[in-house]
């Protein structure tokens, strides 16, 4: 394919280099042996969003805050190791406990489902294994 002369922003077109080999190579760097999903190959794994290590899993963690009339809700989601996610749990879970009382649609409905979410995704935490840092 040759480029027309009276342009002068063409640029060369440049040659595919997975044309050779029949395709995108079917081959992942980073896969960890032996974690197939369904669709075949392997899946990456997940490190945490703060330290990098891993293992990690993918977790939401909420905060509620009420104010008499007024209420702020917070999460922070996101794969996180098991020092990260153990931090981060009892951090909002404290700021649920100290603010997230302060009015009675709070005290009796949102603090107790954003504590039980937050036990809840805690468990996900609680379950890997010791973190060892990322490639």
């Amino acid at each position: 394919m040759s480029i027309p002369q009276g342009n002068p922003y063409a640029q060369q077109p440049q040659p595919n280099p997975y044309a050779q080999q029949g395709g995108y190579p079917q081959t992942n760097g980073y896969a960890v042996p032996g974690a197939a999903y369904p669709g075949g190959g392997y899946a990456a794994q997940m490190s945490c969003r703060f330290c990098g290590t891993a293992p990690a899993v993918d977790v939401t963690f909420r905060a509620h805050r009420a104010m008499i009339f007024l209420m702020t809700f917070r999460k922070l989601e996101g794969p996180m190791c098991h020092s990260c996610g153990m931090q981060v749990y009892k951090k909002l879970t404290t700021e649920t406990l100290w603010q997230g009382w302060w009015s009675p649609a709070s005290l009796v409905i949102f603090t107790p489902f954003t504590l039980i979410w937050n036990v809840i995704a805690s468990g996900k935490v609680k379950k890997l294994q010791a973190a060892v840092p990322a490639r």
